[in-house]
């Protein structure tokens, strides 16, 4: 065989290495041939990612579906609270299928469960359960603060048996004795739930429940937390795909504040404008969205403002007749200067009471109005040793005191007794 064929009858070996194919180009070197390429996206996490596609094509979206970090991703909601003044923070676990179940929350040894709340949580006394189950429905008129309570739960807000939800059960906790969590739920102004021994703690429900399926926007509720401040901390929790125990998952995530967090304890939004000359650019974004604004024509900023008549953006000045770059209203004064050297003015901004020994004299004034005055607010007597002294008087005319009259041994008129007693009844 000569050198460069491939076989006795003098083929060649084509772009994808076959002898005596009729490939002529492999441009990528992928081993497949271009005219038999299927153009389309090839990354996995893509939104738009077509497993048959042989050549990207650059079509990859990344924006327009749920790319927040994963399966099975958290997220924490707030609101005010009804009574209590604070906020209420609300955990989902966000499922991927309407037949996935939430099973526990738990924490141990390996992956500890902490939650912080430095300024403690509010916890209502009418609730003496650690879960939802303890928000009896029937007293709420009455006490309209419990749905403010905090609480751990698996799917409920109430008691299973009021939820409405055919097949719920409450959930059950289990503790280690030596540190406990419940009482984060139980305890007003409690700041802290730890559970990292090998014990451990977890609250749970049985794969029958139907309040372990998600809700109609694909997530489950399995605690609400109510504090006036800041909350922190990681969380894990079991799911069963499909509601098949076998694959059971856990997710272990750490969160700050509200929004959405997957294993790595990222914040879900990843999409937004890369662009750093737009107006919107987002320097924490990864993929580019396509919402991009700009200055608009005739506009000098984002925000919509124009150059003013000194080519300041967004300035007040609306003209300057004679071009020497200081505003009409400045220099020329199109109008007449008040009696405080403003433009068009009404004296008003140097108006005020100029007499010194007045309640409300007015250091800063420049012209005095008489009947602004007030010479009576800070009246008082101002002689320590008279009855009726007044430490808070700033202005004293000599007639506001009054001290101990002739005979009496105090303020009240009391006089001595025969004993010398001031008031006595000797």
């Amino acid at each position: 065989i000569p050198e460069g064929d491939c076989d006795c009858d003098g083929n060649q070996l084509d772009a994808i290495g076959v002898c005596g194919g009729d490939c002529a180009e492999d441009a990528n070197g992928n081993g497949i041939c271009d005219s038999d390429e299927l153009p389309g996206c090839t990354d996995s996490i893509a939104c738009n990612y077509d497993a048959s596609a042989t050549q990207d094509d650059g079509s990859c979206d990344y924006c327009s579906c749920d790319l927040s970090g994963g399966s099975y991703t958290l997220t924490i909601e707030s609101s005010d609270a009804t009574i209590f003044d604070g906020t209420v923070y609300r955990f989902y676990v966000n499922m991927q299928n309407p037949t996935d179940r939430m099973s526990a929350v738990f924490g141990n040894n390996e992956k500890p469960l902490i939650l912080e709340a430095i300024e403690g949580v509010y916890n209502n006394s009418f609730n003496s359960s650690w879960s939802a189950s303890g928000i009896n429905p029937m007293f709420l008129p009455m006490f309209p603060e419990m749905v403010d309570d905090t609480y751990a739960t698996i799917g409920l807000d109430g008691p299973a048996a009021t939820s409405g939800i055919l097949g719920a059960e409450d959930p059950s906790i289990v503790e280690d004795a030596t540190q406990p969590i419940s009482p984060f739920f139980i305890n007003n102004s409690a700041t802290s739930l730890v559970s990292n021994t090998f014990t451990g703690s977890s609250y749970y429900v049985l794969n029958t429940a139907a309040n372990g399926l998600p809700d109609g926007d694909m997530r489950v509720l399995v605690m609400q937390v109510t504090t006036s401040g800041s909350i922190s901390g990681t969380i894990n929790y079991q799911v069963f795909p499909l509601g098949v125990g076998s694959n059971q998952v856990q997710v272990s995530v750490d969160f700050d504040g509200v929004g959405t967090f997957d294993g790595s304890g990222t914040s879900g939004e990843n999409c937004g404008c890369m662009d750093v000359d737009a107006c919107n650019y987002n320097m924490a974004a990864i993929y580019d969205d396509g919402s991009c604004t700009y200055i608009t024509e005739g506009d000098c900023d984002c925000d919509g403002n124009v150059l003013d008549a000194l080519g300041v953006c967004g300035g007040d000045c609306a003209a300057d007749a004679d071009s020497d770059g200081i505003c009409d209203d400045v220099d020329d004064c199109v109008g007449e200067f008040d009696g405080c050297g403003i433009c068009n003015g009404d004296n008003s901004s140097c108006i005020g009471c100029m007499v010194v020994n007045a309640c409300n004299y007015d250091p800063e004034a420049t012209i005095n109005d008489f009947s602004l005055c007030d010479f009576e607010t800070c009246q008082g007597c101002m002689d320590e040793t008279a009855c009726n002294y007044d430490n808070t008087a700033l202005l004293d005319d000599g007639t506001n005191c009054i001290y101990i009259i002739d005979g009496a041994c105090d303020c009240d008129g009391n006089q001595l007794d025969a004993i010398g007693v001031c008031g006595g009844d000797c």
